[in-house]
This record gives structure tokens, sequence and C-alpha cells, in this order.
């Protein structure tokens, strides 16, 4: 019945939503068993700095390592529908704005939340093991980009549509994979998934934040003109799984390994529950 003022009666209705708010939000804020992470100094600082080295080295390479002309030339359906709603009229401001948030944002970012939530966990010296993890995954998905770059001898849009009589830069055909989302994600989901090794009670804020700030870059890649869709997804596919294999499989917890449960604070993101 409605009553005389207009407003319907309380129903099972509000109840039945504050239930399944928290049934959504409660992985979130579940105990979280913080984890021993394992890993030898010497040969994670040899991998890392390895493998950034080869890096950009073939970066410094890539006038002799890049292909004279494309090998994968031409771009599917998709991609060229992607391209047409997603392009900027002015698209080196994209391309600008995707490096400050991947070069500058975000490494200080997750530079930032790992010192700062080992200390509060109450040993700092971890936060720079977080961050050697963190960049271990990082440069090893890198490496991976430039063996996939320099292999695929995709063109990137922005050549592909180049005025003629364009000069041929070396960079045009490096499209696939976009080493910027490759990074982003990889960075971002190595950081969430040491935080969450850790138990760290931000780590769900790590997971969040990293992962828009990831998702951004990507799509201003392609805003930028500097690469299709499908080069964003691949990459984003590859960062993620090395993101969350490295610190998982090479310094994850042993088999076996017993570490005492401790309640994860609750983020005050969860607290948008209590509105319904």
């Amino acid at each position: 019945m409605i009553p005389s003022g207009g407003r319907p009666r309380p129903t099972a209705a509000r109840p039945m939503r504050r239930a399944l708010a928290l049934a959504l939000v409660a992985p979130l804020a579940a105990s979280a068993a913080p984890a021993e992470l394992h890993g030898d100094l010497a040969t994670d600082l040899a991998v890392t700095a390895t493998t950034a080295a080869a890096v950009v080295a073939s970066e410094l390479a890539k006038p002799a390592l890049a292909p004279e002309r494309c090998r994968w030339c031409e771009p599917g359906p998709v991609d060229e529908a992607a391209r047409e709603a997603l392009v900027w009229r002015a698209p080196a401001r994209a391309r600008r704005a995707s490096d400050v948030l991947a070069f500058g944002v975000l490494p200080a970012g997750v530079a930032l939340h790992q010192l700062l939530a080992a200390r509060h966990a109450g040993d700092a010296g971890k936060g720079l093991e977080d961050l050697l993890y963190v960049a271990q995954a990082t440069a090893i998905s890198a490496g991976l980009t430039q063996v996939a770059k320099y292999s695929a001898g995709r063109q990137r849009p922005l050549a592909h549509y180049a005025e003629p009589g364009r000069a041929h830069d070396p960079d045009d055909d490096l499209s696939f994979f976009s080493g910027h989302s490759s990074a982003a994600f990889a960075l971002a989901t190595s950081a969430g998934t040491v935080s969450s090794l850790r138990g760290y009670p931000s780590a769900p804020w790590v997971w969040a934040g990293g992962l828009g700030v990831a998702a951004a870059i990507g799509w201003l890649r392609m805003a930028g003109d500097a690469h299709w869709l499908t080069d964003v997804l691949a990459g984003a596919a590859v960062g993620t799984a090395v993101g969350i294999a490295v610190p998982r499989l090479a310094h994850g917890p042993k088999p076996g390994a017993a570490s005492a449960a401790q309640p994860a604070s609750v983020p005050p993101l969860l607290g948008f529950a209590a509105a319904f």
C-alpha cells in the first residue's frame, strides 16, 4: 500500500540491494594473508639490468634493426573502424600525453606507493624489493615487445595514412605491439600482484588505479595515431601476463610456506556499499 503522503513503504528491495553490493565488494574487503616473497638480489639485479640494457640498445640501434619497409602493411576492418572513431584531430597531443603518463605519472605513482606501503607495514626495506620485482617484470615485458616489433614489421597508422612524399622513419614499421601499453600494464599488474602478495591494505587501489591509467595510455596511443587497436590489445595482454606471472612464479611464496593471516583494512572506496 502507498500511504497518504504518497511515498511507498520500505520493501525488501533495499536490503536486497545492500546484500548484493556487499557481495560484490566482499572479495576486496576480505582478510589478506601477507606472503614472504623471495628472490636473489644479485640474480634479480642482473636479469633486470641486462634486459633493460638490451631494450635500450635495441632502441639506439633502431635505424639498423628496423625493416626498410613494412612486412605487415594493411590494417583489418576492425582496426580501421577503431582508428576512425578514436584518432584525435591533433594526434601529437595524445602521443605527448601518453608519454607523460607512461614514463612519468604511472612509474612515480607505483614507486611512491610501494615505498610508503612497505614502510606502513613495518619494513621499509621491502619497498625496495617490491620495486625491483616490478622493474624486473616491466623490463621483461619491454624485451618481449622489442622482439615482436622488429619481427612483425607492422606499419603504424600515422605512416599508413601519411601524405605521399613523406620521409620514411625507422619507427614507422614498428607498430605491433604497443610498447607503451605492454609496459604500462606490466607495471600496473606487477605492482598490484606484489601488493596483493604482501597483503597491503591498499592493494585494491593499486589494481584499480594502475589498470585505469594503463588503459588510458592505450587509448591515447590510438588517439595519437601511433597504434592500431590490435596493437594495444596485444600489448595489454602481454604486459598483464608478464606482470602477474613474474612476481608470482619467480618471487611468490614457496609451496608449503605458511604465513600468518592479518586482516586488511577495508579501502574507503568500499564505503559506497552503504549507499544501498
